[in-house]
């Protein structure tokens, strides 16, 4: 093998290594899941906090729909899509389920959020009612959005533990 003909190999397995290291970093070990979800959310949490200064977002607002975990990952681009749904799909089920229904829970916040907002904002609301809206959406959105995370981030250490218990404890948080 010629000089050249190891360097493309080396190259080809450098690749190689390097798309296997982003999959893995793609899911957390620990929950099973990818952060790379709570984007859809983060989003939608981040233009509504800026919409009172920056009314121009509105139309982006409009425009947001939320997304399962696995209609977002099979929408996506990300190297390790695949991995990410085969990672959820060998969930535990009791957890898989609590997870779905968190980001349920959260969905239906969002939309109630932009809807209540694009109500005021149809009715004209001025600057600080809007602000207001934009604030309590924001405040409801964020604590349900923390919740979703703390089971991305710890959700197998979760998992021995009592479902109805941490369902409780996530719900009440809104």
């Amino acid at each position: 093998m010629s000089f050249a003909e190891r360097e493309t190999e080396n190259e080809r397995t450098d690749a190689a290594n390097s798309l296997e290291r982003r999959t893995a970093a793609l899911v957390n070990p620990a929950s099973g899941l990818a952060n790379d979800f709570l984007n859809v959310y983060n989003e939608i949490l981040m233009l509504i906090e800026m919409l009172p200064d920056m009314p121009d977002l509105f139309d982006d607002i409009a425009a947001w729909r939320p997304a399962s975990y696995r209609g977002y990952f099979i929408q996506s681009q990300l190297p390790g899509r695949f991995a990410a749904l085969e990672a959820y799909d060998a969930l535990d089920p009791a957890f898989r389920a609590l997870f779905d229904a968190s980001v349920e829970q959260l969905a239906a916040v969002c939309v109630q959020g932009v809807t209540r907002i694009e109500a005021a904002r149809s009715a004209g609301a001025a600057r600080g009612p809007l602000a207001e809206e934009c604030a309590r959406a924001s405040g409801h959105i964020r604590t349900r959005l923390d919740g979703l995370a703390q089971l991305v981030t710890f959700g197998r250490h979760n998992q021995g533990a009592d479902m109805q218990a941490i369902v409780t404890t996530i719900f009440s948080a809104a």
